[in-house]
């Protein structure tokens, strides 16, 4: 199938400066309390971003407009099919990444926030610094954060309010999110890993904030109404998200989180990793 997609707003794709750049590619489809976050953390951190809007319905685009020029380097169009597919979104990405001139991509979410583990290190620093040590890509530890029973973040400042996490680590590597463009290395698995003849992952993972849901009526409106593309549930894509129901869908209860010091701090802990997401922990824990 041919995807149609369309521009908007597209300025000459450049780096901006000479030594190593890198490019986020983020697909949105009605992100609207995460898209100015998003492109607001990504470009701060000196990251240029290409969105891809699929077809959203809310103001995610109006949102996302106001960045045009000020590191947010484009708006595409992908359709909607009326069905949540991967291999739509990979594929427009794989023909932008072949277009841009960056040194590094990264493919990331609305709902992610990116960051080096190390303190005062902007993103762009870190994967300089991946790209000095002779990497060529980097591996991404997920930390989910989670509201608790009661609590909703609903509003534009959800990233220093919401403190309770915990580390998701269903194998390792978990999220190759960052690679040298040009090494001859393809995202796959969804996007989680990076694979190729030349792969020579950074020694040093980085952070990868997922701000899964933000209360319980987010949950609710985001996954129990979502229908995956049945290919990508043949090949055990979205397992646990497909599982997700009105019954099983509940918070997780405080005892089962862990806690960031302050907010935007990076002190978090990789002990006793999760394999599994908060609406599945009542029947294995």
């Amino acid at each position: 199938m041919l995807l149609r997609c369309s521009r908007i707003g597209l300025i000459t794709l450049q780096p901006r400066a000479p030594m190593t750049s890198a490019v986020a590619i983020v697909c949105a489809r009605d992100e609207s309390l995460h898209i100015r976050r998003c492109l607001r953390d990504l470009i701060s951190d000196g990251i240029d971003v290409i969105l891809i809007d699929h077809a959203s319905s809310d103001d995610t685009v109006e949102k996302a407009r106001v960045f045009l020029g000020r590191g947010l380097l484009s708006i595409e169009r992908l359709e909607w099919t009326g069905t949540f597919s991967l291999d739509d979104q990979l594929d427009l990405k794989r023909r932008i990444i072949e277009q841009v001139p960056h040194d590094w991509v990264i493919h990331t979410d609305a709902d992610e926030w990116l960051a080096s583990p190390e303190p005062d290190q902007s993103l762009l620093e870190g994967i300089r610094s991946a790209d000095t040590a002779g990497a060529n890509c980097v591996n991404f530890d997920e930390f989910v954060f989670a509201p608790i029973h009661g609590e909703a973040f609903e509003y534009e400042w959800y990233s220093w309010a919401m403190r309770s996490y915990y580390f998701f680590q269903s194998s390792y590597p978990q999220l190759m999110r960052a690679w040298k463009r040009g090494a001859g290395l393809v995202s796959t698995t969804g996007g989680h890993i990076v694979e190729g003849s030349s792969v020579r992952l950074h020694s040093v993972d980085f952070i990868l904030r997922h701000y899964i849901v933000l209360s319980l009526a987010h949950a609710r409106s985001k996954y129990l109404s979502r229908k995956f593309a049945e290919p990508e549930l043949a090949r055990g894509w979205h397992r646990n998200r497909s599982i997700i129901t009105a019954d099983n869908l509940k918070l997780p209860s405080q005892e089962k989180l862990k806690q960031v010091s302050r907010p935007g701090a990076k002190d978090f802990s990789k002990a006793d990793p999760m394999h599994t997401h908060f609406w599945e922990w009542s029947e294995v824990l």
